[in-house]
C-alpha cells in the first residue's frame, strides 16, 4: 500500500483530520472496483478507501459511499469497530438492544441518560417506563456485537414507532422477549464477536 497522505490533496487531508480518521485507516483503491477493494480493505483493517472521483470526490467507505457528501458513513463504519456501553432496557413485556459510544463521562450517568431518552417523548415504541437492568462495557466491535444480538432475537423483533426530535420514527431494536432471552443473544453475540 503506497503512502495514503502522498496521493490526498488538501481538502481530502484537512477532511480526515477534521473527522478524526487516521491515514491507516484508508486504503488505496484507486483503479478498483467496490467488490475488489471492499474485501481487500476489510482484510487490511481500513474502513474508508480514496478512490476514482465521484461529484468530485474520492473518499470512500468500503461499500463505496461518499464520505463527503455524506459524513454519516464516517459515523457508522466508527460504530462498528469502536468501543463503548451495550445494554438491555426492559419495560413490561418488551426489551431494546442498544448501545452508547460516549465515554464522555461515568458510566452509570449515560445509563440514566438513555433512560431518560428512552422515556422522552411518549417512550421508546410508545411506551414509557424503561429501566436498564443489564450493561456491558465493549471494547471494540460494538456495533457487531449490537448487530448480532438483533439477529439472534429476529424472531421477536415488534414494528412500532416512536417519537424522534418531533419525529414519528419506526423502532428497530425493539422485541418481545424476556430479559434472560436478550441476555442470551448479548451474550452469545459478544463471544462470536470479539
Amino acid at each position: 500500500m503506497s503512502d495514503i497522505l502522498s496521493i490526498l490533496t488538501k481538502d481530502e487531508k484537512d477532511f480526515i483530520e477534521k473527522y478524526g480518521i487516521s491515514p491507516s485507516d484508508i486504503y488505496d483503491a484507486r483503479g478498483e472496483i467496490v467488490k475488489v477493494y471492499h474485501d481487500k480493505a476489510k482484510a487490511l483493517g481500513c474502513k474508508f478507501v480514496v478512490n476514482s472521483c465521484m461529484y468530485g470526490h474520492r473518499l470512500k467507505d468500503r461499500n463505496g459511499h461518499c464520505i463527503v457528501c455524506h459524513p454519516k458513513y464516517i459515523t457508522y463504519q466508527k460504530r462498528e469497530t469502536n468501543g463503548g456501553i451495550l445494554y438491555i432496557a426492559k419495560y413490561d413485556k418488551y426489551c431494546k438492544v442498544g448501545i452508547i459510544e460516549s465515554k464522555r463521562t461515568s458510566v452509570e450517568a449515560l445509563i440514566r441518560h438513555r433512560e431518560y431518552q428512552l422515556n422522552s417523548e411518549d417512550g421508546y415504541g410508545g411506551y414509557v417506563g424503561w429501566k436498564i437492568p443489564k450493561y456491558w462495557i465493549v471494547d471494540k466491535n460494538i456495533g457487531k456485537v449490537e448487530r448480532g444480538a438483533h439477529i439472534l432475537l429476529n424472531d421477536y423483533k415488534v414494528d412500532s414507532y416512536y417519537w424522534h426530535s418531533a419525529e414519528l420514527t419506526p423502532t428497530t431494536e425493539l422485541f418481545k422477549c424476556s430479559l434472560k432471552k436478550a441476555e442470551e443473544a448479548v451474550l452469545l453475540s459478544l463471544e462470536t464477536n470479539k
